[in-house]
This record gives structure tokens, C-alpha cells and sequence, in this order.
């Protein structure tokens, strides 16, 4: 009887680890992020979602990849560089320190959008070999910005399972993986995730419902295709947040749904910070495995809470953890430990430190706090990773601009080193 419960007990603990590996909030990003940049880009990285999906490459019909009417690869060639020169920047950045985000997808089409159509007839007349068109020219894209994970098919009109799995196989080739966004039409999602998975073990590997709009009356639980991870979404203009956030617990709790995402950033009427960070309490994504740290959302240790291992948080990370930007009003600490918190989003700027087990009510630092580092009190704040200016060969050095490099400069400055889960925040 011991090792049956045992071995129930693992299952339990696995299925847990498993599901949280699956979780997650995204947030598909419209035109705007062009249009306003760089500020939208620096939203997106202090938001705390941990996946966003660009909207969208449009595919003309000569195999043209192209948004909003400027294009991004012709005959097998970036180009978008013409008319956006700040766009590789801005997307490498995205993921790069200060953030949340670990994960960048490229939309595929969406309603009205004829790119899959488009899709269907050069395969059909060319293939999908090296020397296509379609081949050449997403390879381009890889090429330019390899930061780009996968590939969201939001095919709304043609519903071509065949070549829908010859155009995804071949997008994984290319280090391309592939999420879905069905919202109609089962038989045909079903046919190209089995097809896709059957070719490319992995190549799909999320399920993302729409619950909005052509899709509002949609039950996740039908739509668990291949056994895939399924993430329920809701427009930010839906309903208020807190009956969206609602909504997610329940689909959660009901459906087997392991995570969030919302339509769509393409303004700034709605908090992304908020939203996230709360998508991220009902799906969380991160394992602490030694926490340290216990932060409270409301004096005396009420509201939510959320558990800390060491390291160092900026806004976005804290997001991730499903902390909301200035919202830590009390804490408890391990013994031994410190926590300075910081106003700026990235380790800089006022900052308090705290040696207390308990602080009942952070006062005014409650309205201020946007980032924190925990340590042991003993700590200096120098990694041991340092050795005269350069780093173990698994670490990685960047200024506070985000920028990546070499050595730390023997002039003043503020560094942030990250080796492995672990982040240090270097005052030279």
C-alpha cells in the first residue's frame, strides 16, 4: 500500500512539474509595437507575459512575407531593414534582460487574411524544398532575427490540412516550432496537429483557444488536440480584467486549461503589467525550488503571496512570478537573508535594504517598489563568477541598456551578470 501511494504521489508531483512547464501568459502585439516603439517595447518587457506572438506575416502570393503593406523578405531576403531599421533591435530585445518574455511567435493569418490560401497554392506548384520560395524567404526571417521561436497559425479560411502540414514541417526544419488558434472547425485543427506531430515529433506543441468573438462560446475542454497543452484566450476589451482573470481560475479549475493569453496590445488603454501578472498567479510558470522570500500584497501579510527563491527580479520577472508592479506591501525572510528593493524597473535608482524576518508594512516602498534583489546578508553583491573583470564561461554580462558583453570594464558602472536561473547586479 506504501508504494502504491508512493508511486501516486510521484505521478502527482511529475504531473504538476509538467503542467507548470506548460504554463504561461502571452499576448499577441499588433502594428503598434512598430508604430510607438520604443516605448511599447519597453511595456512589453516590464509587462511580465511570458510569451508574445507579432500579428502578423502576411503571405503574398508570390511568396512575399510582408505586414501592414512594408515588407520583410523578398527573394529569399530580409528587407524590412528599408522601411523598419529598429525591428531586429527591438525584437532581439524583447527577450533580453531586463524581461519577462521568453518566448517570441509570428501570427500567420487571422480573419480576412488569404495568407494560407496563398500557402496551399505555392506548395502545391513548387514543394517545400530548399530552393522554394516560401523556404527561402522564411529562412531569411530566421536568419535575421533567430530570436523567434515558433510560428501561430491563425488560419481563419482556407482549412488545407494537407499542405497546412507540409508548410509547418517545413517551418520546424527551419527551427520554426508551431502553435495552433483554432476557434471553428475541430476536424481540421485535429487532422494538422496529428499530421504535423506525426511528421516532427514536438513540432506543435500548444493549443491556443480562442474564447472571444467568433470563439466566445468555445469550451477549452473540447479542444485538447494531440493531448497539447491548452491556453484559453480573452481579449483585453472582452469584459473588465477582473471577470477575465475570473474566468481563466475557472478554466483552470474546470477545463484543464494550463494557461492564458490575451487579444490584443495594439493601444494603450488597458495594463499590460496588471493583466499579466495576474494571468500569472492563476497559471504559474516558474518553479522556486529554495524559496527564500514570502511577499505579500497587502499589509500584515494579506492579499496574495508569492514565493521568492534568490536572485535578482526586474518589473518583468517580478510580473512572471505574478507580482504586479508596486505591489508588495509586506514580507517575511529567511534568516540569514536581505532584500533591497529598488523604484526603477531594472536594479537601479532609490533603494532600500531590509535584514528583517518580518516587515508588516513596507510604507511608502509599497507605491515605490518596481524590482528587488535577495541575497545572503554576508553578500557583497559581487558574483562569484567574477574573476578580474571576466566571467566562468557559462555566465553572461550585460549593461543596464540590456546590451550583452564581454567583460566588466574597469571604469564605474552597474552591470547585471546572469548564470544560469541565477542574476547578479554588479556596482563598480
Amino acid at each position: 500500500m506504501k508504494h502504491i501511494m508512493a508511486i501516486a504521489l510521484l505521478a502527482l508531483l511529475t504531473t504538476s512539474a509538467d503542467l507548470m512547464a506548460q504554463a504561461g501568459s502571452g499576448v499577441y502585439v499588433g502594428g503598434h509595437i512598430r508604430r510607438e516603439r520604443p516605448n511599447t517595447v519597453t511595456t512589453l518587457k516590464n509587462s511580465g507575459f511570458t510569451y508574445v506572438i507579432l500579428f502578423n506575416v502576411n503571405v503574398e502570393t508570390d511568396g512575399t512575407l510582408t505586414t501592414d503593406g512594408e515588407t520583410i523578405c523578398k527573394d529569399g531576403q530580409y528587407v524590412f531593414a528599408n522601411e523598419q531599421p529598429y525591428y531586429i533591435e527591438d525584437v532581439k530585445a524583447l527577450k533580453t534582460w531586463p524581461t519577462g518574455i521568453e518566448r517570441i511567435e509570428i501570427c500567420i493569418g487571422g480573419w480576412g487574411n488569404q495568407s494560407y490560401s496563398r500557402i496551399k497554392d505555392l506548395i502545391n506548384a513548387e514543394g517545400t524544398g530548399a530552393r522554394t520560395i516560401l523556404y527561402r524567404n522564411f529562412k531569411a526571417l530566421k536568419d535575421a532575427i533567430p530570436e523567434i521561436d515558433a510560428v501561430n497559425n491563425d488560419d481563419e479560411h482556407c482549412y488545407d490540412a494537407e499542405t497546412a502540414v507540409k508548410f509547418h514541417t517545413m517551418m520546424y526544419d527551419l527551427g520554426y516550432k508551431t502553435t495552433v488558434a483554432p476557434y471553428t472547425n475541430k476536424s481540421f485543427w485535429q487532422s494538422l496537429v496529428t499530421g504535423l506531430n506525426g511528421n516532427r515529433s514536438g513540432a506543435c506543441d500548444r493549443v491556443l483557444i480562442q474564447c472571444y468573438d467568433g470563439g466566445a462560446y468555445n469550451n477549452p475542454s473540447d479542444w485538447k488536440l494531440g493531448g497539447l497543452p491548452v491556453h484559453a484566450g480573452r481579449t483585453n476589451y472582452q469584459t473588465d480584467m477582473d471577470t477575465s482573470i475570473a474566468q481563466m481560475q475557472t478554466w483552470k479549475d474546470n477545463n484543464g486549461v494550463v494557461g492564458g493569453f490575451v487579444w490584443v496590445y495594439n493601444d494603450e488603454t488597458w495594463n499590460l503589467n496588471k493583466w499579466a501578472s495576474a494571468m500569472n498567479r492563476v497559471f504559474p510558470s516558474h518553479k522556486v525550488n529554495a524559496p527564500v522570500a514570502t511577499v505579500y500584497s497587502e499589509t500584515d501579510f494579506g492579499g496574495y503571496s508569492v514565493r521568492l527563491a534568490e536572485g535578482s527580479y526586474c518589473m518583468g520577472q517580478l510580473s512572471a512570478y505574478g507580482i504586479t508592479d508596486k505591489d508588495i506591501a509586506s514580507f517575511k525572510l529567511k534568516s540569514g537573508y536581505k532584500l533591497t528593493v529598488y523604484a526603477s524597473t531594472d536594479l537601479t535608482g532609490s533603494s532600500k535594504t531590509y535584514t528583517d524576518a518580518e516587515v508588516s508594512s513596507m510604507g511608502v516602498w509599497r507605491n515605490r517598489l518596481s524590482s528587488l534583489i535577495i541575497e545572503k546578508a554576508e553578500d557583497t553583491g559581487i558574483s562569484s563568477t567574477e574573476q578580474d573583470g571576466k566571467m566562468t564561461q557559462d555566465a553572461e554580462i550585460y549593461s543596464l541598456k540590456g546590451n550583452r558583453i564581454d567583460r566588466i570594464q574597469s571604469s564605474h558602472g552597474i552591470y547585471v551578470i546572469r548564470q544560469g536561473q541565477q542574476v547578479k547586479k554588479i556596482v563598480r
